[in-house]
């Protein structure tokens, strides 16, 4: 409050404190305003009521109550030392002209709307920070046990009426917080509708006012705050809804055709404070409006069978159908939307953040359809495990392996079990584990799954199609790991390039993976003039087509640069490592496991060319690296090992002489 004259808006979510916060700054200025009055802003109604209330009170007539508070408004324009607090304010339009304006005075706005900006400025209320949450819950509870405050803070995530529920409970009815973590987690909904011992409204209460608001305002915004409450209370990509628009309900739907008619259905959610961030790229909803909303969609589901919606919706032809939609169908309206999210191109740095984005959420509806929430149906589990693969092969492509493996895993063991060998579904998930277990260094493994799928591609999809090559290519890329399997692994490439080439052309992503594939064995085998003019003409053709600094471009100029080490140009293939390194660290991360192969690439290069000093410590910088990324059994880090006994052998033979 700077005495500027303009009026200050609390905003914030159902239970945050914003008219807390307001009686406690009244009590502190009591000593120094000379009138001071409380004003119920729900409507305009009540507005002018109180207002001429308090004309009433300052000998204040006119002929009408409206005239009466307008009286109050000028009277406070002319005067200093009052304050006035609007309370649970909805729209503006409410306040309009009866809002002094003046620096001699203060007015305070508590709302859930934070679009007030044409009367105050706005002071949004965040919940309280984990540890002040966890401190608040220990000091109202009388307990000190930290690990259970902690944990209990996180279920409520730190909203200070939940908090104050939750302590007040505990003290009341003289159990400890471990007591209620335990009585939360299979009673939420029950606590969720006791009230404190302040006999404030309880938490449930509190949100359902909210949500009642926003059923009759926009059935769409609605639904979208349904569907948001079966997923984790973690940012959700902004269209995501639009996704897959015929996976919910017809309101929705409709309100997802365009991005207006979307903006306009998260604006109704931020006017009700139900979404506790809004960005161009992200929305988000608080964990607790999720967990009430949900219990309330559970209870609307079993109160309602089939057979009594359709006479609701018959006695209430407006009535949303979708409001006793059960938590299974909400269940597969969020799977098909998260289906929908991940199809981004698994190659490209978008689709790695996208997939990183979608996985607590993929982990948030899984959860339910197996522990008992919703009955699901093989359709849905089934679905389930492609959507893990494919955030799976997209993490493992970012460089999060170990998340990737489990991923993986979990989704081919689903799939095993769901799905017949034949089933292209499955093949996509074997082919996924395939990578990882190539990508972890798990050469038999990795070979043996494709040697399962690669003949059922071929007699399913003939020899020419795009599965058939690609797990050709992938299975390429094993053997030509494994020395003995080189002449077989340059056999196959030759017979992929060829493919690609009649079927695809050159100026393909496919095609330039092929002959950058082709060219690595050839260099393996010695044959430097095939490699080198291989790897020169995908770094030409891959940087007209994707650009410099495409992941992909990026392999192949590294492949480029160790043709150039084997044929001896160390200068022009140091050059071309460091770039690499570089832009690597600049594109993928400074911890992407692509960043160690570049950096011993770098270092044996360095070394062969005698700069033994800088290489050891780019190699002990490789090694430090690979021991926390992918492991110590993973072959980078042995090469990283490898590099540092052979930089500090050489520099022995320098120290002695030889």
């Amino acid at each position: 409050m700077r005495g500027s004259g303009r009026a200050l808006l609390l905003c914030g979510m159902g239970g945050v404190g914003k008219t807390q916060l307001a009686l406690a700054y009244a009590h502190r200025q009591r000593p120094s305003v000379t009138l001071g009055w409380w004003i119920p802003a729900g409507s305009r109604t009540s507005v002018i009521s109180s207002l001429a209330e308090l004309g009433r009170q300052l000998n204040l007539s006119s002929t009408t109550a409206e005239s009466t508070a307008k009286k109050v408004v000028g009277l406070l324009s002319e005067r200093a030392g009052w304050l006035l607090i609007f309370d649970d304010a909805r729209i503006v339009e409410d306040l309009l002209d009866l809002v002094p304006v003046t620096s001699g005075g203060q007015v305070l706005i508590t709302s859930r709307n934070p679009q007030f900006d044409r009367l105050a400025e706005t002071l949004l209320l965040q919940v309280f920070p984990q540890e002040e949450a966890s401190r608040f819950l220990r000091n109202r509870a009388g307990d000190t046990d930290q690990d259970s405050s902690a944990k209990l803070a996180a279920r409520l995530g730190g909203l200070p009426l939940a908090l104050e529920q939750a302590g007040a409970y505990c003290r009341d009815s003289g159990i400890g917080l471990r007591d209620y973590l335990q009585r939360y987690d299979s009673s939420r909904a029950r606590l969720l509708r006791h009230g404190s011992g302040l006999n404030r409204v309880s938490v449930e209460a509190t949100l359902e006012l909210s949500f009642d608001w926003v059923s009759r305002r926009d059935t769409a915004a609605m639904q979208l705050l349904r569907v948001l409450s079966v997923m984790a209370p973690t940012e959700v990509p902004r269209g995501l809804p639009a996704m897959s628009p015929s996976a919910l309900p017809r309101a929705l739907a409709r309100a997802c055709t365009d991005v207006v008619g979307l903006d306009q259905t998260i604006a109704t959610l931020l006017q009700a404070s139900l979404l506790t961030s809004a960005t161009a790229e992200h929305i988000r909803v608080h964990q607790l409006i999720s967990d009430v909303l949900r219990d309330r969609i559970t209870a609307d589901g079993n109160r309602s069978s089939r057979w009594l919606r359709v006479l609701q919706a018959k006695a209430v032809p407006r009535r949303d159908p979708s409001s006793s939609w059960s938590v299974a169908r909400w269940l597969n309206a969020a799977l098909a939307l998260l289906w929908a999210g991940v199809q981004v191109d698994e190659r490209h740095p978008d689709g790695w953040r996208r997939a990183s984005t979608l996985l607590p959420h993929a982990e948030k509806v899984w959860t339910q359809l197996t522990n008992g929430v919703a009955t699901s149906r093989e359709k849905e589990l089934v679905l389930a495990a492609q959507l893990f693969g494919e955030l799976g092969i997209r993490l493992f492509r970012s460089g999060d392996y170990a998340v990737a493996e489990e991923l993986c895993r979990r989704a081919w063991r689903i799939g095993q079990e769901k799905l017949s060998d034949t089933d292209p579904r499955l093949l996509r998930l074997t082919n996924c584990l395939a990578l990882v277990a190539h990508g972890l260094g798990n050469l038999d493994e990795a070979k043996n799954l494709y040697e399962q799928i690669l003949p059922v591609y071929r007699r399913g999809f003939g020899e020419d199609h795009p599965n058939t090559i690609q797990t050709m290519n992938d299975l390429g890329g094993v053997l030509m790991e494994q020395e003995e399997h080189l002449p077989q692994a340059r056999h196959l490439y030759e017979q992929i390039v060829s493919t690609r080439l009649r079927t695809s052309g050159k100026r393909d992503n496919h095609t330039l993976i092929a002959m950058n594939n082709l060219g690595k064995v050839c260099r393996r085998l010695g044959d430097l003039s095939t490699a080198h003019s291989l790897a020169t003409e995908v770094v030409r053709v891959g940087s007209e087509l994707l650009g410099e600094e495409h992941p992909d471009n990026l392999v192949w100029m590294n492949n480029l640069a160790e043709v150039l080490r084997a044929r001896g140009d160390l200068e022009e293939a140091r050059e071309l490592h460091q770039k690499v390194l570089a832009l690597r660290r600049k594109v993928l991360g400074e911890t992407h496991p692509a960043n160690i192969v570049s950096m011993n690439n770098l270092a044996r290069v360095m070394r062969l060319l005698g700069d033994t000093t800088p290489a050891l410590q780019l190699y002990e910088e490789s090694l430090r690296l690979a021991r926390q990324v992918v492991g110590e059994s993973h072959p980078s880090f042995a090469a990283a090992e490898n590099g540092v006994r052979e930089c500090l052998a050489d520099q022995h033979r320098l120290d002695d002489g030889q």
